[in-house]
């Protein structure tokens, strides 16, 4: 059985971050990518692939067949991090009974109907929703975008969306 080591939010999915801090923090063996456009897209999927260490296998399933993985197998083995490029993705596989104990979200971009939490974290009406869901549900959410600065909690993050 696979520890689920990190679930992250982050709209780049794998890049320097994710490979050269977040990877070695979590000793994380395997990347699980989950998003149903990104799986029917073979030549994206042997970029994502080439782009990790040699030493990290990289793997893109959509909702229906992570939740089959997880079901049969609890994804083999490894230390995996759990990658999403936005948060109703994650959700969805969370609701599907694939455990997560904690969501960090990374970077998610801005757009007209979004405000800037953090940096490079910008957030809408509907993503507050959706993190809302994970947090009445136990699990902790936090702005982490890299490991030498201090995480922000939910709390935070809804209290600075509002004040916005």
């Amino acid at each position: 059985m696979a520890k689920i080591s990190l679930v992250r939010i982050d709209s780049r999915l794998i890049h320097g971050q994710v490979i050269t801090k977040w990877r070695k923090i979590h000793k994380v063996t395997k990347i699980i990518i989950v998003d149903n456009e990104l799986a029917k897209d073979d030549f994206m999927i042997h970029i994502y692939e080439a782009s990790a260490p040699k030493d990290v296998k990289v793997k893109i399933y959509d909702i229906p067949k992570a939740v089959r993985l997880w079901e049969k197998n609890q994804y083999k083995d490894g230390e995996v991090m759990l990658l999403f490029k936005d948060i109703k993705t994650c959700l969805e596989l969370y609701k599907q009974g694939v455990p997560m104990e904690y969501v960090q979200l990374g970077g998610l971009p801005k757009a007209s109907d979004k405000k800037v939490i953090l940096r490079a974290v910008s957030l809408g009406e509907e993503d507050i929703s959706l993190l809302r869901e994970f947090d009445q549900s136990g699990v902790e959410v936090a702005v982490h975008i890299v490991p030498e600065e201090v995480k922000m909690p939910f709390a935070e993050i809804e209290k600075k969306y509002r004040e916005s």
